[in-house]
C-alpha cells in the first residue's frame, strides 16, 4: 500500500504560509525528501497547534498514576494546561485548569491529592468532579447572574483511555480514541498490557526542556535504528553495543496506519533475548495474556521503539546502565511537547509490569535513567544532535534546499511479517519517517484527515 497522500481535491485546507509556499508542497513522500523549514518556521508551528495538537487524541498520563479518588496530575494538552483527576466514583476526568471567574489556574502542583479544587485568587471552589461548589461572598450574587450548575470547569472534550494510557482530544470532530488508534492498538497491547495487570508508572515522569522542532525527536523514535553506531559511537566503543554496526538492521519497519508507526528488532539468537528480554518467571503470563501473533513477536524480538502519531512515542529496549551490568530491558513512553516552532518539553515515563518483582523494578530503573532521560548517556547524543539539525535549518540558505530520506525506498513490503500493517524488511530504512511526515502534512491540508483510504 503507498504511503502517499492519493486524493485531496474534496476538503483541501488552504494551507499557505507567509511568503506564498503551500505546505502540501513540503514533503514528498514518493521521491523520499523534505524541506528544511518544517523544523523552523512560526507559520507551520501555528498550522501544528490548530490542525493537529487541537484534533488529534495526545497522551495525558496512565491511570496509575492517579489510584485514589483526589489525586491529581497537571499536563498539558496542544498548550493547554489540563487538570487530571480520578473523582469519589472512581471515575478519571480532564478539565482545563483555569477558573471560571478569572481564569486562574487551579492546580499549580504537577500532581497531588484534592478533596476540592480551589482558586488561589478569589476562592472559587470546585468538586473532583469538576462542578461548581461555592464561591466567595455567594450572597452578593442574585440567582440570575449565578448559576452554579452552569459554571462548573471546563472539561476536556473527549476523553478516553487503553489499557492505562488516557488521552484527550479537544475535537468533537474527531473519531473514537479506539478508532485513531487503530491496529497500533495491537502493538501497544504487547508492549504495555501484556501481562494480566498490565503496567504502572514508576516513580515520577522526567520532564526537561530541549531547543529542538518536536519532530527531531518524533523523526528519531519513528524507526532511526542506524543512528546507534554514529551518534552513540563512544557507547559503542565502551562494548555497550553489539560490535557489529549492522547487527541491529534486521527487523522490520512497520506502518500501522494513520501515521502509527514502530521498527520490532531482533536481539541475539539466544533465550535472554526473547520477550523483550523480561524475566523469565513474566513470560508465562505474557503467553497466556497475549493472542497468537502478539506473543509470536514478543517472543522473537528484543527491541522496539515507534510513534503514536502525532507526539506519543514508546521505547522497549535491552541495554547496559552501566559497564559492568547485563543488558537489561525497560519500557517507556515519551511525549514531545511542541512550546514552540523551535522548542520542545519532553516527558519520560517507566512502565513496568505490576507482577514484576522488587528486583526486577530496580535494575530496570537503573538501566532506564542511566541510559535515557537528561542524565542519560544516550539521551545527552540525542539532544545535542537534534539541537544542532534545528539550529542549521532555520538558515535562509539551508532552507534551499531539501533532505534527504532515501534509504530502502526500493525494498518492497516483507509478506512474512505476522503484524498489521505495511512492514518493509530491515530496521535500517526511513519509509517509516516519511509515512509520518505524509499524515503530519495530512492533517494540516485536510479538513478530516481520519477520513478516507491512506497507507
Amino acid at each position: 500500500m503507498s504511503a502517499t497522500v492519493t486524493s485531496l481535491a474534496e476538503g483541501r485546507l488552504d494551507a499557505t504560509l507567509a511568503d506564498g509556499a503551500d505546505v502540501f508542497d513540503l514533503v514528498d513522500a514518493e521521491g523520499g525528501h523534505v524541506a528544511r523549514r518544517i523544523y523552523a518556521d512560526a507559520g507551520i508551528h501555528g498550522f501544528e497547534q490548530e490542525r493537529i495538537f487541537r484534533r488529534a487524541w495526545g497522551f495525558l498520563a496512565h491511570e496509575s498514576e492517579l489510584p485514589n479518588p483526589g489525586d491529581y496530575v497537571e499536563r498539558q494538552l496542544a498548550g493547554e494546561h489540563v487538570i487530571v483527576i480520578r473523582g469519589d466514583d472512581g471515575v478519571v476526568r480532564a478539565f482545563l485548569n483555569s477558573c471560571r471567574h478569572r481564569g486562574m489556574r487551579l492546580c499549580r502542583a504537577d500532581k497531588g491529592n484534592a478533596s476540592f479544587l480551589r482558586c488561589p485568587y478569589h476562592g472559587w471552589s470546585y468538586g473532583r468532579d469538576g462542578g461548581l461548589v461555592s464561591v466567595f461572598a455567594e450572597e452578593l450574587y442574585d440567582p440570575e447572574h449565578l448559576d452554579k450548575s452552569t459554571l462548573g470547569l471546563i472539561p476536556v472534550d473527549q476523553l478516553d483511555s487503553y489499557k492505562g494510557l488516557v488521552f484527550g482530544c479537544w475535537s468533537t470532530e474527531t473519531p473514537p480514541l479506539a478508532e485513531f488508534l487503530g491496529d497500533m492498538r495491537f502493538y501497544l497491547d504487547i508492549l504495555v498490557a501484556r501481562t494480566p495487570a498490565g503496567s504502572e508508572v514508576v516513580g515520577p515522569p522526567q520532564v526537561w526542556e530541549v531547543h529542538t522542532n518536536w519532530k527531531f525527536a518524533t523523526d528519531n523514535f519513528t524507526g532511526d535504528n542506524f543512528h546507534l553506531y554514529t551518534a552513540h559511537g563512544s557507547v559503542a566503543e565502551l562494548g555497550m553495543l553489539p560490535p557489529d554496526p549492522m547487527s541491529l538492521a534486521f527487523g522490520n519497519l512497520v506502518h500501522v496506519q494513520g501515521g502509527h508507526v514502530l521498527h520490532i528488532v531482533p536481539g541475539p539468537p539466544i533465550p535472554q533475548a526473547e520477550f523483550f528480554g523480561v524475566p523469565n518467571d513474566l513470560r508465562p503470563l505474557i503467553e497466556d495474556t497475549l493472542n497468537p501473533l502478539q506473543a509470536e513477536l514478543a517472543r522473537n524480538h528484543s527491541f522496539s521503539v515507534g510513534t503514536v502519531f502525532p507526539n506519543l512515542s514508546f521505547m522497549q529496549v535491552m541495554v547496559q546502565g552501566s559497564l559492568d551490568s547485563p543488558p537489561t530491558p525497560f519500557m517507556s513512553l515519551r511525549v514531545w511537547q511542541p512550546t514552540g516552532p523551535t522548542t520542545t518539553r519532553v516527558w519520560s515515563w517507566l512502565l513496568v509490569e505490576k507482577e514484576a518483582s522488587p528486583e526486577y523494578r530496580q535494575a530496570t530503573y537503573e538501566a532506564y535513567v542511566r541510559t535515557f532521560g537528561p542524565s542519560g548517556i544516550f539521551e545527552q547524543d540525542d539532544m545535542e544532535n537534534w539541537e544542532e539539525c534545528t539550529r542549521v535549518n532555520k538558515g535562509a540558505v539551508a532552507q534551499r534546499h531539501n533532505l534527504h530520506h532515501g534509504m530502502a525506498l526500493h525494498l518492497p513490503p516483507d509478506p512474512d511479517f505476522v503484524g498489521p500493517g505495511t512492514a518493509w524488511p530491515g530496521s535500517y530504512g526511513e519509509r517509516t519517517q516519511l509515512c509520518f511526515y505524509d499524515e503530519w502534512k495530512r492533517w494540516i491540508t485536510v479538513a478530516h484527515p481520519w477520513a478516507g483510504e491512506r497507507g
